[in-house]
């Protein structure tokens, strides 16, 4: 029975061993192939053209720890390279925010220094805005809500903690109601900006605007011209003016002493 119990201590000594010999493989393994670090900021850039189309980067700023998170993640981004699926999988947090299926032209890339760098670039195959209302002189147009579906949770929209959205409309671009979430507008020049900047929460995600078109002119110069030099009624006009031009640059002494007695015999008779 005695011996029983010593097989049994010493078995689950082995145990506690082998466990603690195995955490020990994992903890060096990781610190070869791993990389530990934090994401201290996540700011999207998006620039939005006249046709509602999207020009948009991510930047992610991290911190590591020591120098050796850093080499590994250094490391780990030279093999991973600029495929956007393979950073996916390598930390899901490391894919593009908007769009989500629609993304065309992506790429990553990492830049070290003061400030550790991880910058996405892409477009999106259609318009982040969807055209409205449209007359002669305006285009309405307002912001496609499920290309936010990151965003979403649990029914209300939210913009994360230590995440900055920036938002440049096109030139020219009035924002129409009220922005949701709430968000800081700024002017430089003929645009305007909305900056969310977490943590920010609504029931809903809205950016409306209206971009005023350039008015046309009611006089087409290039239709005037066909018509003078290229067609038999305009040819015939332009002589008939150049007769008269030159009848009154023959005549102008003339009209001109016309036009000074005139202008002298009603001063006299305003003086009377």
């Amino acid at each position: 029975m005695i011996n029983k119990q010593k097989r049994g201590r010493i078995v689950m000594k082995k145990s506690v061993l082998a466990g603690f010999f195995v955490i020990l493989v994992l903890l060096s393994l990781s610190s070869v192939f791993g990389a530990t670090y934090t994401i201290n900021q996540q700011i999207i850039d998006i620039k939005i053209n006249t046709q509602g189309n999207a020009i948009i980067t991510e930047e992610f700023n991290l911190f590591f720890p020591t120098e050796r998170d850093k080499i590994n993640f250094r490391e780990s981004s030279t093999t991973l390279g600029s495929d956007l699926e393979k950073w996916k999988q390598y930390n899901p947090q490391f894919s593009p925010s908007i769009g989500l299926n629609n993304i065309i032209n992506g790429k990553i890339s990492y830049t070290e220094g003061a400030e550790n760098i991880l910058t996405i670039n892409y477009t999106l195959s259609d318009s982040l805005m969807a055209l409205g209302k449209e007359t002669t002189m305006m285009s309405e147009y307002q912001l496609k809500a499920n290309y936010w579906n990151k965003f979403y949770q649990s029914g209300i929209w939210i913009i994360p903690d230590k995440t900055e959205i920036r938002i440049d409309l096109p030139p020219g671009a009035d924002i129409k109601d009220n922005v949701e979430p709430a968000a800081i507008i700024t002017t430089l020049g003929s645009r305007k900006s909305i900056t969310w900047q977490g943590y920010k929460s609504a029931n809903r995600i809205t950016l409306n605007y209206v971009l005023w078109k350039k008015v046309t002119p009611v006089v087409d110069l290039n239709s005037i011209t066909s018509y003078l030099f290229k067609t038999t009624e305009g040819l015939v006009l332009i002589f008939i003016a150049a007769i008269i031009f030159f009848a009154i640059l023959w005549k102008r002494k003339t009209i001109i002493k016309k036009l000074e007695d005139f202008v002298e015999t009603n001063s006299k008779i305003e003086e009377e």
